[in-house]
């Protein structure tokens, strides 16, 4: 609170400080007021002080709402969202992670826990004049050093993803079409309930449902249903590369206690292997739609000069696209540790998640597999990050995985973490680790749940300046709302659920 008041003062006092403290100034309106506070939050916001940020956004938001200049309110509320989730990604000072850090690891030496926290790949941020840790250094401690995570496994005797995933993987090839096997069907649901007491009384509220779409491996999409039926404006359809139902609900109506709104749909999943023989790759048709929309930049996957300085040198003299990429697969798979990453920073602070890896050397499932396709497209082979969800029993959940097109074959899927994955294995022989990290390339498991085929997708339709975040990808429902006093994105952490369910 007292740095709240201080920060008021000197908009009102306009700087002219005396010893004895302020002159007298004329009163300012709320509207300058807000303007001055909203000029020095992005001043904050742009210095990384986040905290400093979400304090004065948060002010400029309540002179915007004393002067009746709604634009300038929302405009305000959406920047006070950001910066505190970006701040939020970092909540730990040095004396309160290494308190963490004795109770996660209570018999490992000190000294060895400062190691770990000096680190490179450790991922801190400079701001308020102090570094802060990432709220999930101690996870990505574990899997820095997979000795940890394999002593765990051991104690449980069982392996997450790797146990599920390896009968599949050396069984026989059950082939159903071509490179599709025997399908595996599922039934979802994706759900947001908000009580009605913790939304406006008036004003529209705007959602943008996932829902799986018809593509490749996933086929017999049908959409059962969406509720409330009466609110649906538009939906993407079956077809279309992200699946979304579009929804206006005027909360005039709403008179329940709870806002429930809800998809029901089936799919059905295919494995796939491909057999490619690099002779039989054919030369790309650069004047195609395919070609020209994946060999350039988008929002997370941005070729810069050190992009392909990179991709050169990991693959040497190779030229042909296939084995281009299978060695830019295997580096990012033997090179670089699976680390979750600070996705509301990296969304506020305008860093690429393909840049964030490139810099640090780490990054989860999103930042990978878009840093597989920075590279591959910075040599000119079409590549994107593809996304949805992970169905297996274990680790269900959100995932992205990549592909990257081959003239002749199509596009062909990778997945450098679930490989990844294998190394936390307490009892995988080197035999095992190989042939298990050899599947993801160019073959993928049938527990998956596709949502957009490629991450950089906008919403449909365009949300217009409303701020949506996080990331670019949908993997909960996306919310606007112009009434509520808060970003609504706050309900769909808070209150969305997505289930999938083989039948």
């Amino acid at each position: 609170m007292k740095k709240i008041l201080i920060l008021t003062l000197l908009v009102l006092c306009a700087g002219a400080i005396l010893a004895v403290g302020c002159t007298t100034a004329p009163a300012e309106t709320p509207k300058a007021q807000g303007d001055a506070l909203f000029s020095q939050g992005q001043t904050a916001f742009n210095s990384s002080n986040y905290q400093t940020a979400t304090n004065l956004f948060t002010l400029a938001k309540e002179n915007y709402s004393a002067a009746g200049d709604h634009a300038a309110y929302i405009r305000a509320r959406d920047m006070a969202f950001l910066s505190s989730g970006a701040g939020n990604n970092f909540p730990y000072n040095r004396s309160e992670i290494e308190a963490g850090m004795a109770l996660a690891f209570p018999n490992v030496s000190a000294a060895q826990r400062d190691a770990w926290l000096d680190a490179p790949m450790t991922a801190t941020l400079k701001s308020e004049g102090q570094e802060w840790y990432f709220s999930e250094t101690l996870f990505n401690i574990k899997n820095h050093n997979p000795s940890l995570l394999q002593e765990e496994n051991s104690r449980a005797q069982y392996t997450p993803g790797y146990d599920e995933l390896m009968p599949l993987i050396t069984a026989s090839w059950k082939n159903g079409t071509g490179t599709y096997g025997v399908p595996v069907a599922y039934t979802g649901s994706t759900e947001l309930d908000i009580p009605r007491d913790a939304l406006p009384a008036n004003g529209t509220f705007k959602v943008w449902m996932p829902v799986p779409i018809e593509y490749g491996p996933q086929t017999n999409v049908t959409i059962i249903s969406v509720s409330p039926a009466r609110y649906v404006k538009s939906s993407t359809g079956t077809g279309a590369d992200i699946g979304l139902v579009y929804l206006e609900i005027p909360l005039e109506e709403i008179t329940d206690p709870f806002l429930n709104i809800s998809a029901r749909y089936r799919f059905v999943q295919h494995e796939q292997r491909f057999t490619i023989d690099p002779a039989k790759v054919l030369p790309y048709n650069t004047s195609s739609p395919e070609y020209q929309n994946y060999t350039v930049s988008s929002k997370n996957v941005v070729l810069t000069p050190e992009i392909k300085a990179k991709a050169l040198s990991i693959v040497g003299n190779e030229t042909n696209p296939y084995l281009r990429a299978e060695k830019i697969y295997w580096y990012i798979v033997t090179t670089l540790p699976y680390s979750h990453a600070p996705h509301l920073w990296l969304d506020a602070s305008g860093t690429p998640e393909s840049q964030y890896v490139l810099t640090t050397g780490i990054g989860d499932c999103a930042s990978q597999s878009l840093y597989f396709a920075a590279l591959c497209r910075s040599l000119g082979i079409p590549a994107r990050a593809t996304g949805g969800y992970q169905t297996i029993a274990g680790p269900a959940g959100t995932h992205i995985w990549s592909e990257f097109y081959l003239e002749g074959y199509g596009w062909i899927p990778t997945d450098v973490t679930v490989a990844e994955g294998g190394d936390t294995s307490y009892n995988a022989t080197p035999e095992d680790l190989q042939r298990y990290k050899s599947y993801f390339f160019g073959n993928l498991d049938p527990y998956r749940f596709i949502i957009q085929k490629n991450l950089d997708l906008a919403l449909v339709p365009d949300p217009g300046d409303a701020v949506v975040p996080p990331f670019g990808w949908v993997q909960i429902p996306k919310i606007a709302c112009d009434s509520c006093p808060e970003n609504p994105m706050v309900f769909s952490f808070a209150g969305s659920k997505i289930t999938v369910t083989k039948e």
